[in-house]
């Protein structure tokens, strides 16, 4: 919560009758007219005629102030006719001393490099393609989505190593990224070898996982369960004839 992103809407055909406007509607229902510009015209490769694409974005950030679903509603009139929705889903912010060690879009990325490729829309020449590094409302799966899948998987290992030494958090943030990575490969496939390098980056999260277990225990003194080890202590059973004074 708290957030906010600069929406834009690729609108492909266009010319110069597309207009476009967006409505952001908050989770208590309360809709909001947001200012949008539109950029140049971007002739398409290969269309005969020509057709061309444009970009419309908000001309000032929009800030989801409440936890809940947002709605931006997206509507085109003239060429390229239409109407699009995009929900974004906000949690409650954490609370103040929270957990600081989640890791970002970007540390994510950087075991998925290829899923955050901004393809040009200007050229078909793969050289003016781009490599974003991180994720966003042009990547699949978008931001907001890498950020729910950052969150369950800070949930799973919180709940795994728990409770989290202070000195765990560094390598709990690169097992949270190898979940969420392996969560985009294995839920948004995008080529036959998705599911492959899903199975590899899980294999890698096993072995960090129990390596992270294993640590966290030893630094906060717990066992495999994250329970308190006490010592116990045993003696051989006392000898009965203690407790009979003939045989003394």
């Amino acid at each position: 919560m708290g957030d906010a992103e600069l929406p834009f809407l690729e609108v492909a055909p266009a010319d110069n009758t597309t207009v476009a406007t967006l409505t952001v509607t908050a989770p208590n229902g309360t809709s909001t007219s947001v200012a949008v510009s539109p950029d140049v015209l971007v002739p398409i490769p290969d269309t005969s005629p020509v057709e061309y694409t444009q970009t419309w974005t908000a001309d000032q950030p929009v800030e989801y102030s409440a936890a809940g679903r947002w709605v931006l509603r997206w509507a085109v009139s003239g060429t390229g006719e239409g109407a699009e929705d995009f929900e974004v889903y906000v949690v409650q912010s954490a609370t103040s001393g929270g957990p600081t060690w989640w890791p970002g879009r970007s540390r994510v990325a950087n075991y998925v490099p290829h899923r955050t490729l901004q393809r040009s829309l200007s050229t078909s020449q793969s050289s003016e393609d781009v490599y974003e590094m991180s994720f966003g409302t042009d990547t699949t799966p978008t931001g907001l989505q890498v950020d729910r899948l950052i969150a369950d998987g800070a949930a799973w290992v919180s709940a795994r190593a728990a409770p989290l030494a202070d000195s765990m958090g560094p390598a709990a943030s690169v097992v949270v990224a190898l979940y969420a990575a392996a969560a985009i490969e294995r839920g948004y496939p995008d080529d036959d070898q998705s599911l492959q390098r899903a199975n590899d980056l899980e294999k890698r999260l096993d072995v960090m996982l129990k390596d992270l277990i294993d640590a966290n225990n030893a630094s906060n003194g717990t066992d495999d369960f994250g329970l308190e080890v006490a010592p116990m202590w045993q003696f051989p059973p006392a000898d009965c004839r203690w407790d009979y004074s003939t045989y003394w």
